[in-house]
């Protein structure tokens, strides 16, 4: 164990885990944050191969895939309880007064929340949560909870609920625990933390890595990665965060992403920090639909968007990844040209991206000994909170104290200083941050932004895109 490792459980306790033991050991059939989180419960004293066994031998008891609804269902006949592990979501139906029940696996219907389980677990009426419900059946004509209304079709009430995520986190701690860490031991925790060996990287290359969260530490963010197949891109949107989403193959209609109008329910962004649009680049004949490309040229400027006769707002961040091909040589300077479907490649969609992450730079993760960490990192799902947490926190005001950015405009002025915020979360939370840092990150921040600059002018042509963006202390 390394000294920062040891500083790591010193200052996080059962936060902190081997996650080369977790990871090598992962429990495919739920979220990597949920595996964890289970896994850490049966190994509080040691990750053992018991432990592990443990922990599978009770998701294999209490979890119900869409094949196994019928069994969930006799059970439910048979034995009028079941616990169930699943992502459940209370929805508030006013017309009826009731809290409806969703399941993201075992799909039952008639299920009805008991009043209590709304307030006590609050994030249930939001995205849901991971946990063990104890779900109880009425058959019908079974009075249900006392109450004197027929029960004609049956109703099974989630009347218990154990969350198998995290709920509650101390920021605070998070803060203080920074100070005991130098900065290049604070970033090989993050990387370890993502899944990733950080002796593989260079500090250049781990800067890369990091970009991938700030759109889950910052709002309204747009940014895009582009890189070889196998380097992790869509990874840590799918296994790091409970409040992103991942949309494959880049295929949604406006009711799914923004708002459905019939069932007035919010979209994916309406309900998540981040959306990663994943492979636009196998999407370049058909393209995005039109009506969301139209609708992402708002949003994407103003974080608002229309739906019928009402505007509405979210902080969402956009994120869209793609491979390269491989078959021949990459040329930067083609890169959206190549990859981009027409619709995406406008001067107008791509002038309100903060920054095009150089991917590519990335080396492939194929060897699972050499690529994954051999070392203790946070647990995902306190390290998801943690992010989710840090988008309350405002580094605009430090950066307008210490940073002048030259021959930008605003978009590039609020491209620039949306990214250098992102990181300044990720690597110095508690706010102590001196000349050296702010100057790693205004290199990169303005790199990625320019980036973007390139591959317009290199697109269109316009003069107004060759620019030099550069940046100074306000001091000098």
């Amino acid at each position: 164990m390394e000294k920062w490792e040891s500083i790591l459980v010193d200052q996080f306790g059962s936060a902190a885990v081997n996650k080369q033991a977790v990871l090598e050991n992962k429990i495919e059939s739920v979220p990597r944050y949920v595996s964890e989180y289970i896994i850490g419960v049966y190994g509080v004293d040691g990750i053992t191969r018991a432990t592990i066994d443990e922990a599978c031998d009770f998701i294999r008891a209490h979890q119900f895939s869409g094949q196994q609804l019928g069994l969930l269902k006799q059970k439910l006949v048979d034995e009028f309880l079941a616990k169930v592990l699943d992502k459940f979501k209370i929805e508030i139906d006013i017309k009826k007064n009731e809290n409806k029940v969703l399941m993201s696996t075992a799909q039952l219907p008639n299920i009805i929340a008991s009043p209590s389980l709304a307030k006590e677990y609050p994030r249930l009426l939001v995205d849901g949560v991971w946990g063990l419900g104890e779900l109880r059946y009425y058959p019908p004509g079974y009075h249900f909870m006392n109450e004197d209304r027929e029960n004609k079709e049956g109703i099974i009430e989630l009347q218990k609920f154990k969350p198998l995520q995290l709920s509650d986190i101390s920021f605070e701690l998070y803060q203080q625990a920074r100070q005991t860490f130098e900065l290049e031991s604070w970033i090989n925790m993050l990387i370890s933390t993502m899944g990733l060996n950080y002796q593989n990287y260079e500090l250049r290359e781990k800067m890369i890595l990091l970009t991938r969260l700030v759109p889950m530490v910052e709002e309204s963010i747009f940014l895009m990665e582009f890189g070889p197949p196998g380097t992790g891109k869509t990874y840590c949107y799918d296994n790091i965060s409970a409040h992103s989403r991942v949309i494959s193959g880049s295929s949604i209609s406006e009711a799914q992403l923004f708002y459905n109008l019939p069932r007035r329910a919010p979209g994916l962004i309406m309900q998540y920090d981040v959306v990663l649009f994943d492979e636009v680049d196998k999407v370049k004949n058909r393209g995005i639909d039109e009506n969301v490309v139209n609708k992402l040229y708002k949003y994407m400027a103003s974080s608002t968007f229309d739906r019928g006769e009402v505007e509405m707002s979210s902080t969402c961040g956009i994120m869209m990844v793609g491979n390269i091909p491989s078959e021949q040589e990459f040329q930067e300077k083609l890169l959206f040209e190549e990859i981009l479907h027409p619709r995406l490649r406008t001067e107008a969609f791509l002038s309100r991206l903060a920054g095009l992450i150089p991917g590519w730079e990335l080396a492939t993760i194929d060897k699972r000994d050499v690529s994954i960490t051999r070392h203790y990192g946070l647990m995902a799902d306190y390290f998801s909170e943690i992010l989710h947490e840090l988008r309350r926190e405002n580094f605009q005001t430090l950066l307008n104290q210490h940073i002048d950015l030259l021959g930008a405009n605003i978009r590039d002025d609020d491209g620039v200083r949306k990214i250098m915020s992102g990181m300044l979360k990720l690597l110095c939370p508690h706010r102590q941050v001196d000349q050296e840092v702010l100057a790693l990150v205004a290199d990169f921040a303005v790199e990625l932004r320019q980036k973007v600059l390139n591959q317009i002018f290199f697109l269109t042509g316009n003069s107004n895109y060759e620019v030099k963006l550069s940046w100074r202390f306000k001091d000098e």
